[in-house]
């Protein structure tokens, strides 16, 4: 099922709202936000509904899941399949497909129904058609477009929905379209302390009916340091749904040990840590260096920022464009122009001034800032010049990335996510009726 989404409520005449701008590294506001999309069994090319929930389901209790919620986990993938089915996706080929995680990528994106491309910046494609033919690739879906700037003409030609590339100039020129394809093995010691106990126990015990392929690979991975993609994060992040389980003695079922081989408590919160961090696009940008100025989103109207707590659990937040305007509102009326600090805890004296607060609305011809094309009318965008040397520097090191705000806020479920929820269960309990 869909997580719930919570909208954000402010009023006029109490002490919510915004207080205080401050100056992150990683803003919860991101370009290109993933969910826990990636799952741990994929629905065959050829597999219909039944052989697929038939065989996830006992393949995801494997992996820890009670039995109730291994059901639920298999028929949203299979969900997601559909949804993706026939989405055109590319992906660049020097030490991008070329590499062993490239294929990876690839195959798992091919499995999930997705239109796969090569676009590469090669003069000729001879060189790739035995990857492509290796992958189940057509070789017209194969380009070599002899430049970087035609390789990006071609992705938007072709209407490519996410665009895998190792170049930081094509990433930015693609925006929300371009995906960073890069390995990463800064996962912290105790990870890897924890995959090791998970393989001293199987090695001792058997790993019995408990694991997966895929779950003992991932053990291996992190006990031996090893680089991993940004798909295997998601897919460690994603395995919070395991957590209650997660504190079971060993022996005791199948929860406890596949939670240590997924590197256990350090590794899956480093994921999701590290998940956002790669997913989030440069939050805002400098202007003008020589000015010191910088502009970015304070808030993005419907985004949803995911959120977790141990009352709700799981849910996304947002704001819609009328409680932002009433939140703006409020800012100015109470003159919270300089009201500025660092990672939400160190405030910032002096040497930083908002010079510009706008909001999107293109019907009156303020347009979003190149970059943030996708912002929806209604988001509130702001310019700071910063005089403040020290903060400045920060800046230009990217230690600080992009604005968050501050403040006390009400939240309401919205009602068409309930709905939705309703009718998924309906429709859930006629297939067992």
């Amino acid at each position: 099922m869909e997580l719930p989404v919570y909208k954000i409520v402010v009023n006029e005449d109490d002490d919510t709202g915004v207080d205080v701008v401050s100056f992150v590294e990683r803003p919860a506001i991101q370009k290109d936000f993933m969910l826990f999309n990636q799952q741990f069994v994929e629905p065959g090319a050829k597999e219909s509904e039944d052989e697929f929930i038939g065989r996830c389901i006992p393949y995801m209790v494997g992996e820890g899941m009670e039995q109730e919620q291994a059901a639920a986990v298999c028929y949203s993938k299979w969900q997601s399949r559909e949804k993706m089915a026939g989405e055109k996706i590319s992906i660049d080929y020097d030490d991008t497909l070329s590499t062993v995680r490239g294929k990876e990528l690839a195959k798992e994106l091919i499995a999930d129904g997705a239109d796969v491309y090569i676009i590469s910046a090669r003069n000729d494609k001879e060189g790739m058609l035995s990857v492509a033919a290796e992958l189940g690739i057509p070789a017209s879906k194969v380009f070599a477009t002899g430049s970087n700037q035609a390789k990006v003409a071609k992705v938007k030609e072709l209407g490519i929905v996410k665009h895998y590339d190792n170049n930081a100039d094509v990433i930015k020129e693609l925006g929300s379209v371009g995906m960073k394809f890069e390995s990463y093995d800064d996962y912290p010691e105790a990870a890897k302390k924890n995959a090791k106990v998970a393989l001293r126990w199987a090695e001792e015990n058997g790993w019995g009916d408990c694991g997966t392929p895929v779950g003992k690979i991932r053990a291996n991975q992190l006990a031996n340091g090893e680089a991993i993609t940004r798909e295997t994060i998601a897919r460690m992040a994603a395995f919070e749904r395991h957590r209650q389980n997660s504190q079971k003695e060993l022996g005791d079922g199948c929860g406890r040990l596949m939670w240590l081989a997924w590197g256990g408590d350090e590794g899956i919160a480093w994921a999701q840590r590290k998940l956002q961090q790669i997913d989030m696009k440069q939050a805002y940008s400098v202007q003008d260096e020589e000015k010191r100025i910088v502009t970015g989103p304070a808030m993005l109207s419907d985004f949803p920022i995911y959120r977790f707590d141990n009352v709700r659990g799981e849910y996304y937040v947002t704001f819609d464009a009328p409680t932002i305007w009433t939140i703006a509102k409020k800012f100015v009326r109470k003159n919270f122009y300089k009201a500025v600090n660092t990672d939400h805890e160190t405030p910032v004296d002096s040497g930083v001034h908002m010079i510009e607060s706008y909001f999107i609305d293109r019907e009156r011809g303020v347009m979003p800032p190149k970059g943030y094309e996708d912002a929806k009318d209604g988001s509130w965008f702001l310019t700071y010049l910063v005089d403040n040397d020290e903060l400045w520097a920060k800046v230009k090191a990217g230690e600080w990335k992009g604005f968050s705000v501050e403040g006390f806020f009400d939240m309401e479920q919205d009602d068409t996510m309930l709905i939705a929820e309703m009718r998924e269960i309906i429709n859930l309990l006629k297939n067992f009726a």
